[in-house]
């Protein structure tokens, strides 16, 4: 007994001891005030413009034929027009084939504050998506009933 308390009165001082380091030396807590201030400087605003150009992606979860994981190439233009090829395995078969299946158009549209819809030819959403880091990438989340299917886009190079 004596073993384990003399333990947990060490432990509580190591803890104790890195984290007065960590203030006192402006880590954790200078880092985050910085940061913050930086980030109200810069403009965060989006529009469809954020999205321009190819980005990697993939998509996984589950629809009424069991699992689904997709991997493909979107490519946006910059205007609200987009284009998307992919592979895709229902249910430990693939469905769709990035080589071989033709790129599939489709629509998208961005608010300000970086939240974004792809929408079908008739404006129905799809997904919705928020962009980060300048739309360098997008998490995306389909709306399709009865899935549950989400997945991460990333910009493939710089324009």
């Amino acid at each position: 007994m004596k073993r384990y308390v003399s333990s947990i009165t060490l432990g509580g001082l190591v803890a104790s001891l890195l984290l007065c380091v960590s203030v006192l030396s402006g880590g954790q807590l200078g880092i985050i005030s910085k940061a913050h201030a930086e980030d109200k400087e810069e403009n965060t605003s989006c529009s469809v413009a954020t999205l321009k150009g190819a980005y990697g992606f993939f998509r996984t979860g589950t629809t009424p034929f069991g699992p689904l994981v997709a991997v493909g190439i979107a490519t946006f233009d910059g205007h609200g027009s987009s284009t998307a090829r992919q592979t895709i395995r229902r249910n430990g078969v693939t469905t769709s084939d990035l080589f071989a299946t033709p790129a599939i158009p489709a629509f998208y549209e961005v608010d300000p504050d970086c939240a974004g819809r792809f929408l079908n030819p008739d404006g129905s959403p799809f997904a919705h998506a928020v962009i980060v880091d300048r739309g360098k990438e997008i998490i995306i989340m389909s709306l399709s009933d009865s899935n549950t299917i989400y997945g991460v886009m990333k910009k493939i190079d710089e324009d």
